[in-house]
């Protein structure tokens, strides 16, 4: 990587801080959307209030600062300041090099690239800069496109825990992708 390269600004969007006065607003819309919240989370989904969500990133914000174990950022276009998704890396494990990685755009933000531009800014934040050897995408079996998502960028299924997740009367698996930095390395080049 070169070293003028910009590690937060990608072809289509960049990677900001969070908007504690505006951002809540658009994630609680987001809160609504029942598909979008069952894909990333195993907890029941549930819509939250902006005051709710402002509550949540400011705790956010103090574990980045206190613990140094996870780097999360909003992603805007680079035309314009409207929130379009999040990401994050973390559960960081620096002795071992190692953490999880989770990225989502909204519903309405979706089939435009910026999902896939903003993936290639997490992996580079994640190999380049915070050194990292190891990523771990957690997914539940029945988010179909987000596992297709990450085998895009090498990921590979790993461990699958069969029947974890009770989802509409069904029992589904929890998987964990991996991507190891000299897999990221040779696809990257």
């Amino acid at each position: 990587m070169d070293i003028t390269t910009s590690l937060y600004t990608g072809k289509l969007v960049r990677l900001t801080r969070i908007e504690l006065e505006k951002d809540p607003e658009t994630l609680a819309e987001w809160s609504q959307e029942a598909s979008l919240m069952r894909m990333l989370d195993q907890t029941p989904a549930r819509p939250l209030a902006p005051e709710q969500i402002k509550k949540q990133l400011e705790k956010v914000e103090k574990e980045m600062d206190e613990k140094h174990e996870m780097f999360y950022f909003h992603i805007r276009p680079l035309d314009d300041e409207r929130l379009v998704g999040w990401g994050k890396i973390y559960w960081i494990l620096w002795p071992s090099q190692i953490a999880n990685i989770e990225l989502a755009i909204g519903p309405s933000e979706q089939n435009k690239g910026y999902g896939s531009d903003a993936f290639r800014l997490f992996l580079r934040l994640a190999f380049d800069e915070l050194n990292l050897n190891r990523l771990t995408a957690p997914l539940p079996e029945y988010n179909i496109r987000g596992i297709d998502f990450v085998k895009k960028f090498g990921f590979s299924e790993e461990v699958r825990r069969r029947e974890v997740i009770l989802r509409d009367g069904r029992r589904w698996d929890s998987l964990l992708l991996g991507l190891l930095r000299s897999e990221w390395s040779v696809n990257h080049e």
